[in-house]
């Protein structure tokens, strides 16, 4: 009974640790390393159909001081921050590209459209996060944090592109009292996602995490054989 017990707790923490790894890996960091930041002019003569939020900001893209001109910009307008502050709310998003229901097995699976449960937010959840512009007020913000650049000073960055998006109605409950500690603005939030680009390269994301899953299995494996086979030979 004591061994079926020790089996079962070994079984869900490999179970957990291989989850873990799965949805802790970014191949999209590896993916998107070569792109090149997109000036002001680029993005003034592109097509109207062509969406440059989320990619990486040219020195020329129009920095925001504060929720001021934040409140001002229209929704295709685009622009960065430089947050002095980012502050985590503990309140995750299902990420906007992705459907919220999916069928397995013919079994229909809906997904929350907001979670606050960390392990949750692993399969496909962004969290929203409070940006303090250089002036000192504060706006909700969901970016990606693999595209995030490095700020001219230490300890600061640069978001990428980023357009005025609303926030999740379902999600706006969740974000009220930390929204009124900051006295932010919970119906609008800086949105900095490549949606076009995650949709377009989901496929692709998935067999890499698998990739790396496999790999790490691997290695696990012929590690655990390595100290097996040594604590025969010590007993022999």
């Amino acid at each position: 009974m004591k061994e079926k017990l020790i089996h079962t707790i070994w079984s869900i923490i490999v179970l957990l640790v291989l989850l873990t790894v799965f949805f802790q890996s970014h191949p999209e960091r590896f993916l998107r390393r070569e792109e090149e930041p997109v000036s002001l002019s680029e993005t003034e003569n592109a097509d109207i159909n062509i969406s440059f939020t989320g990619k990486r900001a040219g020195e020329d893209i129009p920095h925001l001081m504060g929720t001021e001109e934040f409140a001002a910009q229209y929704p295709f307008n685009y622009f960065t921050v430089e947050p002095v502050k980012i502050i985590p709310t503990g309140v995750y998003e299902l990420a906007r590209w992705r459907q919220n229901t999916s069928v397995v097995n013919r079994r229909t699976w809906n997904y929350p459209q907001v979670t606050t449960s960390v392990l949750w937010a692993m399969t496909g959840y962004h969290q929203y996060f409070i940006c303090e512009f250089p002036d000192g007020s504060h706006a909700l913000a969901l970016y990606d944090k693999g595209m995030v650049m490095d700020g001219a000073e230490k300890g600061s960055y640069i978001l990428p592109i980023s357009v005025r998006a609303g926030v999740n109605s379902s999600s706006r409950p969740y974000l009220m009292s930390i929204c009124e500690e900051y006295g932010v603005d919970n119906m609008n939030v800086i949105y900095a996602f490549d949606d076009v680009w995650y949709r377009e390269h989901s496929g692709q994301i998935l067999l890499l995490r698998l990739g790396i899953l496999g790999g790490f299995v691997v290695v696990v494996s012929l590690l655990w054989a390595f100290l097996v086979d040594g604590r025969k030979r010590k007993k022999g």
